[in-house]
C-alpha cells in the first residue's frame, strides 16, 4: 500500500502547474528601404514568456511564423496562397493550437486517482491513520491543486487561440502601397530545417510566383 500512496504523490507531483499564457506581440515588421514591386517577409514568431507552449510546438514539429506581404506598385495585386514543399502542411489556427495547448483534464485526474483509491482501502489502521483516510487527504489535495490548475489550463489555451486566430494571415488582394502581415502555421518533418516555399499571386501581367525562404527553428 505504501508503494500505490508512492506512486500516487508522484502523479500529483510529476505534470507541475499549469502555465498562465503571457501576451505575445507580433515578430517585428521588417520592411526593405525603396522597395519596388511586391515584397514577401517571413520570420519565426517568438512565443515570449510562453516556454511550455514553445516546448510543445518544437516537439509537435509546428512553425509559427510572421508572413508580411507588401504591394509596392502602382496596380492592385491578388494573393493566392504559398505552394509548400513535399511533407509540409498548412494547418489551421485551431489546428495549431491542438498541438500545443495544455490539457485542463489531466490537471481534473488529480482527486479522481486517489478518491478511486478510497473504496478498497482499508479503513482502520494499526498505528497511524487509515488508509482511507490518507486517499481521502490525497483526494482533498489533488482537489485544491486540480481545479485552480485546470481553469488556468483552459482559460490560457483561450487566450492563445484568440491570438492565433485574430493574426491568422489569409490571402487578400493588396492595393497600391498596402501592407499586410499575419501568422501562418507550418508543420514539417524537422523543424530545425529551413525550407523554400513559393508565394503565388497574379498582377497585371498575370500569375507570379516568389520565392520565400522559411527559417528553422531555433533550438530551446
Amino acid at each position: 500500500m505504501k508503494s500505490i500512496i508512492c506512486s500516487l504523490l508522484i502523479f500529483l507531483g510529476g505534470f507541475g502547474c499549469a502555465r498562465i499564457y503571457r501576451p505575445i506581440e507580433m515578430a517585428p515588421a521588417r520592411t526593405a528601404p525603396e522597395s519596388v514591386g511586391l515584397t514577401a517577409t517571413l520570420d519565426l514568431q517568438p512565443w515570449g514568456d510562453n516556454s511550455r507552449y514553445e516546448e510543445k510546438a518544437l516537439r509537435s514539429n509546428l512553425r509559427v511564423l510572421a508572413l508580411g506581404l507588401g504591394n509596392f506598385t502602382d496596380a492592385d495585386i491578388e494573393v493566392l496562397g504559398l505552394d509548400l514543399p513535399d511533407s509540409t502542411s498548412a494547418l489551421s489556427p485551431a489546428e495549431a493550437l491542438t498541438l500545443v495547448k495544455q490539457k485542463p483534464l489531466l490537471y481534473l485526474s488529480y482527486p479522481l486517482m486517489p478518491g478511486l483509491m478510497i473504496p478498497g482501502a482499508e479503513s482502520k489502521g494499526s498505528f497511524g491513520p487509515s488508509d482511507q483516510a490518507v486517499f481521502s487527504a490525497l483526494a482533498v489535495i489533488g482537489l485544491a491543486i486540480g481545479i485552480p490548475n485546470a481553469v488556468v489550463a483552459a482559460r490560457s489555451n483561450t487566450r492563445l487561440g484568440a491570438f492565433f486566430q485574430d493574426r491568422a494571415w489569409v490571402p487578400i488582394p493588396l492595393r497600391p502601397g498596402q501592407v499586410q502581415r499575419g501568422l501562418i502555421f507550418l508543420r514539417s518533418p524537422d523543424p530545425y530545417k529551413p525550407l523554400v516555399l513559393q508565394l503565388h499571386y497574379r498582377n497585371a501581367s498575370g500569375e507570379q510566383r516568389l520565392e520565400l525562404l522559411c527559417p528553422g527553428v531555433r533550438p530551446l
